[in-house]
């Protein structure tokens, strides 16, 4: 599954993401699924199939500029439209401990996708032929037309009004 950039899954992922799930579409559940996203192609350096990443919600929240609480729901609506999976280990003290993020179903499907998308695709070839000669455009004429009264050599006549061109043209080797 590796070897699609990352901006192609985000691309993809928001586009699916209103496809897929339309609840999640007016909410920052796109961000936090942003974010997560970033951190876990990072994290496992374009792989992001078998990845996890250990990240405290609070932290997350901290990131995002959200709520504990917020990031709490949004987490819960993401897992339950299964775009991500996350596991929380119940510490000694009976508190939480940091969050385990992996990718979920969708994403999983979403990633699937887009590796055959890539796979299934042929290099084009161009369809103009190198032989065809193109007539230029009024611009393309316009730029040709300075160029070459730039490379012309100096007329005599314009020599003869500006000497001090003449001797400066003589001093350049020119």
């Amino acid at each position: 599954m590796g070897g699609v950039a990352l901006d192609t899954i985000l691309s993809a992922s928001f586009h699916f993401v209103v496809k897929w799930s339309p609840e999640l579409d007016r909410t920052k559940s796109r961000d936090l699924l942003r974010f997560l996203l970033c951190r876990l192609y990072d994290q496992g350096r374009g792989q992001l199939v078998n990845t996890q990443l250990v990240l405290a919600q609070t932290t997350l929240a901290r990131k995002l500029g959200l709520s504990r609480q917020w990031v709490g729901i949004l987490v819960q609506r993401l897992e339950g439209a299964g775009w991500i999976e996350h596991y929380s280990p119940v510490l000694p003290d009976g508190t939480n401990g940091s969050t385990m993020w992996r990718i979920g179903r969708q994403l999983k499907r979403l990633l699937v996708m887009l590796a055959k998308s890539k796979r299934g695709k042929k290099p084009v070839k161009s369809p103009a032929n190198n032989r065809w000669h193109f007539s230029p455009s009024k611009k393309e004429k316009a730029q040709l037309l300075i160029l070459e009264r730039e490379n012309a050599p100096v007329r005599p006549t314009l020599l003869d009004k500006i000497p001090l061109l003449r001797t400066w043209l003589e001093r350049g080797g020119t």
